[in-house]
Parts: C-alpha cells; sequence; structure tokens
C-alpha cells in the first residue's frame, strides 16, 4: 500500500495487519480469514489479492482437478481420511495444508518439483525433491511420474504453490464458481452474503483503473450490507 494511503487508512482508524493469510472461513454470519501470525474476524470481506498465479503446467493436472487433484485441504481432506496423500509446494502455504490434512489422512508427502522447501515441515512429512514429469490417472489421479523415468502411487494430490489468492480463498470459504471463475453479482458480492471480489482477481480486464473503480463498488457495496445487516 501506497505510503500516503496507508498514512490515509489509519487516521480514518483502520488497522493493518501485516500477515499471510492462509484460509477464509464463513460461518454463516461472519468470516475468519487465518494467517501466520493471527486470526481476524468480520461481518464482510473484500477480496483484492490480484491476479491468479498461473497453475503448475504439469502434464494431466488440468484433466484430473476435482477426481483426485484438490487445491483445498480444508475442503477436501475428509476424502482422504486414512489414506496417503501429497502435497505440491514448498512453502508456508503448503505447510499450512499439510498441517490440515495430517489431521485427516494416514501420510503426507511433499513433492517440491525440484525446490528446496523454505518452510518447518514436520519430520512426519516425507519430502521428495525430485523433479516431477507429470501425473498418473485415467479418469481419476493415481499418482506422479517423476522426470528419472520412476512412478509413485498416491490417493491424492494437494496442490498449494505460492501463497493462497482469492480463487484458494473463495473455496475455502464455500463461494460458487462458474467455469473456474468466481460468481459475482453486479455489486461485486459472491454467492455469500457479505463477501466481495475487486481488481484483477475478478478475471476481468487487468488494468490499474479497472481495479481501482472496482475497489470503490465494492467497498460502497460492503458498507451498505453492513447498515443493512448490524
Amino acid at each position: 500500500m501506497p505510503l500516503v494511503g496507508k498514512k490515509q487508512a489509519l487516521e480514518l482508524g483502520a488497522s493493518i495487519a501485516d500477515d499471510e493469510v492462509m484460509d477464509l472461513m464463513f460461518d454463516g454470519r461472519d468470516f475468519v480469514a487465518k494467517g501466520l501470525v493471527g486470526d481476524y474476524h468480520g461481518r464482510v470481506c473484500i477480496m483484492a489479492t490480484g491476479a491468479a498465479r498461473k497453475k503448475h503446467p504439469l502434464p494431466g493436472m488440468e484433466a484430473l482437478e476435482g477426481h483426485g487433484v484438490s487445491y483445498c485441504a480444508v475442503c477436501d481432506s475428509f476424502f482422504y481420511k486414512g489414506k496417503n496423500v501429497a502435497v505440491l509446494g514448498s512453502g508456508e502455504y503448503a505447510l499450512h495444508e499439510t498441517q490440515e490434512l495430517l489431521q485427516v489422512v494416514s501420510s503426507v508427502t511433499l513433492l517440491t518439483n525440484g525446490v528446496e522447501p523454505t518452510a518447518p515441515f514436520p519430520d512426519k512429512v516425507r519430502i521428495d525433491k525430485r523433479h516431477l514429469q507429470g501425473l498418473v490417472g485415467e479418469g481419476a489421479f493415481q499418482g506422479v511420474h517423476y522426470e528419472d523415468g520412476t512412478e509413485e502411487n498416491f490417493d491424492g494430490l494437494f496442490v498449494a504453490l505460492g501463497s493462497a489468492n482469492a480463487t484458494d480463498l473463495a473455496l475455502k470459504a464455500g463461494a460458487a464458481f462458474d467455469q473456474g471463475k468466481l460468481v459475482l453479482d453486479e455489486n461485486l458480492q459472491t454467492s455469500l452474503p457479505g463477501l466481495y471480489a475487486a481488481g484483477d482477481c475478478t478475471g476481468g480486464i487487468l488494468q490499474v483503473s479497472i481495479a481501482v473503480g472496482e475497489g470503490a463498488r465494492a467497498a460502497l457495496a460492503a458498507i451498505k450490507y453492513l447498515r443493512e445487516n448490524k
């Protein structure tokens, strides 16, 4: 945030948290954004995280999404109770997803795809740094194929690359998607009352002027929502 904007926000009573959000939960009334440092509660939430990161271009990834390949441990860990799964990632976001999974699954293997881990993963997590060549499975995920020519079977794969973006967080909260895009109304509200999105994360025209305008629209809509739902 620019220094001038930050100063104005603070003068108006806003608080600014220097944190990385891992989860966004919705209990039917309030939102809880769970970060590395703390939890943040609110009646409304506006997501303005920028454009979603590019998905990993591994062969078979797109075709197996929803068929053994998941992007949300909170949403899907239950389906893998007592099973062996893999997490694709190497940082804090991958660690968070791993910690969620360890409460339910039998084992977690971290696949870093040649990258050194940047977070302190538990000793019970096996870390495999080999480069990946693609996913294995016809119609359903069965495992991964390494560049060294070997394969390894897993019951599921959870993708946690980089940091959680708007898509990840909206999925965790339970917002609706249509053809991979967030469903938004004319006020930029998602299918969840009080959850809004603005800027590049909406998948529209990626221009600063558009993002600023959408931010203003979402903020005004959020204020109206708060006044009507005290």
